[in-house]
This record gives structure tokens, C-alpha cells and sequence, in this order.
């Protein structure tokens, strides 16, 4: 499989020596069966297609965050090979849950030496904070009360650091509207707290396999591709897209500001069932 590259915006990561640099990869949809195909793509030989790219593009960076929907089945077999793969990184991996994720088995297998499921990280100028937004027997997203304890009381701790807040969910509808019926059913409760402390510049999210980026009330809201298929932008009912697959890099500067873009493989794997009518 090529593993070329195409960029939105950007050159590398910053070489601000005081910002903190990211490379974030969101819905692997592995299975326990590395060979197993989702969509006619099989999703792991994919993912590793998409990992080494990121290698090759964006190299070393400060941390990688994994932003749900790791696994399509929630099999111990995939996540134990998911922490085999980011072991070898001798980069710090953190891994957060999507509605096909089990969080229980995730903490319990990646959580190992450079792989953690942490809910606050603090590094150079920067706080992120990750949501679990798994709402159980739902695509959509929700985001409980411990959750948005969580965020509040990270934001109060931290009221001089600039913050990121990472979810698979995104709170706010993308234009597609078979895909915003699965968004997060509470979103009023989390920009509740974001309008309270303007320290919060961004929310980077996965779930929807499209790349957007726009603005809500002075906060950047970012979705990104899948290591895997894409679907169609504006969409009514479902239909893939035939960009290839990728993943986005972030520059997160110490005055606050996000320099950001995506990278892509060269063209889109062998086998996407581009006829389906869904999963």
C-alpha cells in the first residue's frame, strides 16, 4: 500500500521549541481477527499503513492520542495487539473510548509502560483532557456526571494553562444528518463549563471520519479521518467517500494558538464497498 502524503495546511510541526506537538489517529475499527474487513477495507492493514505514515511525516512527536472506536468487535485480541503496535513507539500513547470500545478492557490492556488511558495530561504550557463520551448501548455519545466532574475540576486546577479537550463525540452536529443523530446527547453541559473558563482553546474529537474545523463561540472544534474508510461530508443518509485514509497533526503553541493540518495516504486501500448502505 502507498504511503505518500497530501497536507491541508503546515509543513512539519512547528518549530516553536516551547509548543507541545501532537499526531492524533481516531477510529481504527480493529478486530480480533487481524484479517477481518469492515466495509470491504481491512482495517489493520490500514491503520499500520496510516501509523507509518505519521512516522515518516511527523516524526517524534511529544505525545499521540488514539481517539476511540480502537476496536469494532471490543475483543481483547485486537486491543492486545494495539498495544503491541504503540510499544514500539517510545512515545506517549493515550488512548480514550469510542461507542465500539469496552473502557473496562482498555484500562485494563492499555495501560502499559508508554500506553495509559489518563484523563488529564499535563506537558510543557499545555492541559489536555480526555472525555470518555461511551454511552452504553448507543452510537451516540453522553457525557456523565463523573465526566464533566472531571473536566471542571481539571480546568480549576489549571486556570493559567491553555486546554484541549479530547472526546470521540463531537457536541455539535457536522452537516451530515444520519451522522448527527449520533452525536453527544449533553452538550449544553460541556459548553457550559468551556464558556466558564476561557482557557479552553480547543476540542479535537473523532467518530465521524471527515475532517472539519471550524469555530464555536472563540473554540476550535476539529473532527478528523479515519485510519480506515470516510464518510461522505453532507450527506443525508449514509454514503463513503473516497478520500484516503489519514490522520491530524497539532502544533499547540504556548500563547494558545492551534497550527494543525492532515496527512493522508496516497490513495484509499483495495476493497471499500463503496455500494454499502451502512455497519
Amino acid at each position: 500500500m502507498a504511503v505518500s502524503q497530501e497536507k491541508h495546511s503546515g509543513e512539519g510541526f512547528s518549530k516553536d521549541n516551547n509548543g507541545l506537538n501532537i499526531v492524533q489517529l481516531t477510529d481504527l475499527h480493529l478486530f480480533a481477527d487481524p484479517e477481518s474487513r469492515l466495509l470491504g477495507i481491512q482495517t489493520e492493514e490500514s491503520f499500520l499503513s496510516v501509523l507509518e505514515l505519521a512516522q515518516k511525516q511527523h516524526a517524534k512527536p511529544d505525545l499521540m492520542l488514539f481517539t476511540g472506536d480502537l476496536t469494532q468487535d471490543a475483543s481483547a485480541a485486537a486491543y492486545q495487539r494495539l498495544q503491541d503496535y504503540l510499544s514500539k513507539l517510545d512515545i506517549p500513547c493515550y488512548c480514550l473510548p469510542g461507542n465500539h470500545d469496552d473502557p473496562e478492557l482498555m484500562r485494563s490492556l492499555l495501560n502499559f509502560n508508554n500506553i495509559k488511558t489518563s484523563s488529564s495530561i499535563l506537558q510543557k504550557k499545555w492541559q489536555i483532557i480526555c472525555l470518555n463520551s461511551k454511552l452504553p448501548g448507543s452510537e451516540g455519545g453522553h457525557l456523565a456526571a463523573k465526566e464533566l466532574k472531571l473536566l471542571k475540576q481539571s480546568l480549576k486546577s489549571h486556570p493559567d494553562k491553555p486546554t484541549l479537550i479530547v472526546l470521540h463525540h463531537p457536541p455539535l452536529p457536522v452537516g451530515s444528518p444520519w451522522l448527527d443523530t449520533m452525536t453527544l446527547d449533553n452538550p449544553d453541559a460541556l459548553f457550559e463549563i468551556i464558556h466558564q473558563n476561557p482557557q479552553v482553546k480547543g476540542l479535537l474529537v473523532g467518530h465521524v471520519h471527515q475532517d472539519q474545523d471550524w469555530q464555536q463561540n472563540g473554540v476550535r472544534l476539529l473532527t478528523t479521518p479515519s485510519t480506515c474508510f470516510q464518510f461522505k461530508p453532507n450527506s443525508r443518509d449514509f454514503a463513503l467517500d473516497q478520500q484516503p485514509p489519514g490522520y491530524r497533526w497539532l502544533s499547540l503553541h504556548q500563547n494558545g494558538s492551534i497550527e494543525t493540518g492532515i496527512s493522508r495516504l496516497a490513495s484509499m486501500p483495495e476493497g471499500l464497498n463503496n455500494g454499502s448502505l451502512g455497519y
